[in-house]
């Protein structure tokens, strides 16, 4: 992996293991609770990492990267839907663990020419890949966080 590459990886490495963590003590009903004062509940953010993940890669490879019946559910500005609605958490994980492996695989291969070229579907807000991957890691640190105050304000342990 290059050096550009590898320092991107950690920023998503460090998110995936936020995600580990702040899912901790998640169970059945905690997943669907929209806390007061919060936009979403924690299946949202868990499902809304996935999507994003997926977007980020059809920027990054030009093809879709997931199943698009998620915009509707995940997308940024989607309000809280009934908790049927939402597919289930492990449907959730397994999706955002398929893109985490997605988002490896494209990086052990990137060049730096590569990360340093114009995605592959066109954007306003990013000249690069490599802006794109910079984004991504940022955008998951936000709603990471996220996910760790839904956890406490359903009543959970500090973690740290």
């Amino acid at each position: 992996m290059n050096p550009t590459a590898e320092a991107l990886w950690l920023g998503l490495e460090r998110s995936n293991a936020f995600i580990d963590t702040f899912s901790t003590g998640l169970e059945g009903d905690d997943w669907y609770q929209k806390p007061d004062g919060l936009p979403n509940p924690a299946i949202w953010i868990l499902g809304h990492l996935a999507h994003s993940r997926a977007k980020f890669l059809k920027m990054l490879v030009g093809k879709p990267m997931h199943d698009e019946s998620w915009d509707e559910l995940f997308d940024m500005g989607t309000e809280p839907r009934d908790p049927k609605e939402y597919p289930g958490v492990e449907v959730c994980r397994e999706a955002l663990d398929g893109q985490y492996a997605r988002l490896r695989a494209y990086l052990e291969t990137a060049t730096e020419e590569d990360l340093q070229g114009p995605p592959a579907v066109p954007s306003e807000y990013f000249k690069t890949k490599a802006s794109v991957l910079s984004f991504l890691t940022i955008h998951e640190a936000h709603h990471t966080g996220a996910l760790s105050m839904v956890r406490r304000l359903l009543g959970k342990d500090r973690l740290f």
